[in-house]
């Protein structure tokens, strides 16, 4: 017989697994946290502890699953920000560059339940502690490893051939990942910056050729992108000031000139 007040009963056991996850009980925090999924599925927090649980237990492959289920639901959730930049780590060191073929099906979040999400008191939303960050403090103030360099390397190769192939989307997930490893490399950032404005996501490639400038002055790929990405977003006084700053690096450069005159044309 279903329960009468199905969301009460699913706020019950997920306040349960929390107690649980609290004193350690990780495979009692599951159970009441899956229950509580049963009642209201994709609820935020039974999937957040869920993941903690699974995460302390080490079933990566399961805590990456909830926390992208959650990205879903909410891609400004902190907490499942940080955990699947984890995950990430984990589940490379553990099944290598294949790792997102072993991994559980994710489910797809029906729109009901990201608007369900969406109406709840603004309460809800803060205790979740929104952030945009994708590479987490943590790890910009990590000190990465040779392995980890090398691991970047790699990855950053994987992307620059799926880049070669058309496939910006995926492109963008190997950067990302190359950037978790190692986020000293400015090409790291500029060629994702290269895939943001392919897909027209200006303001993320303007912050990517940002830090990329931070990591090398010089970077011609970045100024240049970066201006195309604010002609783009009708900031020409940015744009018309990267090219400048490209062309006293590069005199010559064609494309640079080019676009130099286009902006120009719009500032007047």
């Amino acid at each position: 017989m279903a329960p009468k007040f199905p969301e009460e009963e699913s706020v019950l056991y997920s306040n349960r697994a929390a107690c649980h996850l609290k004193d350690g009980n990780c495979r009692d925090c599951i159970k009441d946290c899956t229950s509580a999924l049963a009642l209201v599925p994709f609820s935020i927090k039974p999937l957040l502890r869920r993941a903690s649980a699974y995460e302390a237990l080490e079933k990566y492959p399961m805590a990456y699953v909830d926390y992208k289920t959650v990205l879903q639901i909410d891609d400004n959730v902190t907490s499942a920000v940080e955990g699947i930049n984890r995950m990430t780590r984990a589940l490379m060191d553990s099944l290598g560059p294949e790792w997102r073929l072993k991994l559980p099906s994710i489910p797809l979040v029906p729109v009901s339940a990201q608007k369900r999400w969406n109406s709840l008191p603004s309460e809800n939303h803060k205790e979740m502690a929104k952030s945009k960050s994708k590479e987490t403090t943590a790890t910009k103030n990590r000190v990465p490893s040779a392995g980890d360099v090398e691991k970047a390397r790699v990855l950053k190769e994987e992307g620059n051939e799926l880049v070669k192939k058309g496939n910006h989307k995926k492109a963008i997930e190997k950067y990302s990942e190359s950037l978790l490893c190692s986020n000293l490399e400015s090409a790291t950032y500029s060629n994702r910056a290269l895939c943001y404005l392919v897909l027209k996501q200006y303001t993320e490639a303007v912050k990517d050729c940002t830090e990329a400038l931070k990591l090398d002055g010089k970077n011609v790929k970045a100024f240049y992108r970066r201006a195309q990405a604010h002609k783009a977003l009708k900031d020409y006084k940015s744009s018309f000031a990267d090219i400048s700053n490209l062309l006293q690096i590069e005199p010559r450069n064609g494309p640079a000139q080019k676009l130099r005159q286009e902006v120009k044309q719009n500032l007047h």
